[in-house]
């Protein structure tokens, strides 16, 4: 017999995914400042996740790793910049097309209002109304909330699925190098 309590289910990580790799989330801001060129491209990186550094680090601010174990370049690599890049394009795909769905669906309530529509004489004032405000929401709830969500979910396991093979194919393990 119960008594009536609800267990809550706690959401974890982003979104409701929690990555395997916690610094890549730490890292894709920088790395979009980087794709859009805000920032230079030469620099100090960390040899394990790519972070910029600074002059006097002796260890990653994002990743942990000790730079004497994980060594240093001084320019991310294209392959890195293009997963981080494609997470970025699957959220916005996903926002931008999700908030394109909502506009449809306050653009048809427009129309049956005009055409269908109670006799009022202020009816295309109210449908107008409808499909502004209407627009305005369907786009926030469909693209914002849903689309957001969804394409972070579906943008973060592909760009950790990349970063798994692309740390397998240069012969690191997937956890920073802690030495």
């Amino acid at each position: 017999m119960t008594s009536g309590q609800t267990t809550t289910r706690r959401v974890e990580g982003e979104a409701g995914y929690l990555s395997p790799y916690p610094y890549l989330d730490k890292l894709q801001e920088k790395m979009e400042e980087r794709l859009a060129r805000r920032v230079p491209v030469k620099g100090r990186f960390c040899g394990f996740c790519y972070g910029r550094l600074r002059d006097a680090d002796a260890v990653c601010g994002f990743c942990g790793s000790k730079l004497d174990a994980a060594g240093t370049v001084d320019e991310i690599p294209q392959p890195v910049l293009r997963l981080y890049k494609r997470k970025q394009q699957t959220e916005a795909r996903w926002v931008y097309g999700l908030g394109f769905v909502g506009l449809i669906i306050a653009s048809v309530l427009f129309i049956l209002m005009a055409i269908w529509g109670p006799d009022i004489p202020a009816k295309i004032g109210v449908a107008f109304l409808l499909l502004i405000g209407g627009g305005y929401v369907l786009a926030q709830l469909f693209g914002t909330w849903i689309g957001g969500e969804i394409g972070y979910r579906r943008g973060a396991r592909r760009r950790d699925a990349e970063w798994a093979a692309y740390m397998t194919e240069r012969g690191t393990g997937s956890t920073p190098m802690r030495a």
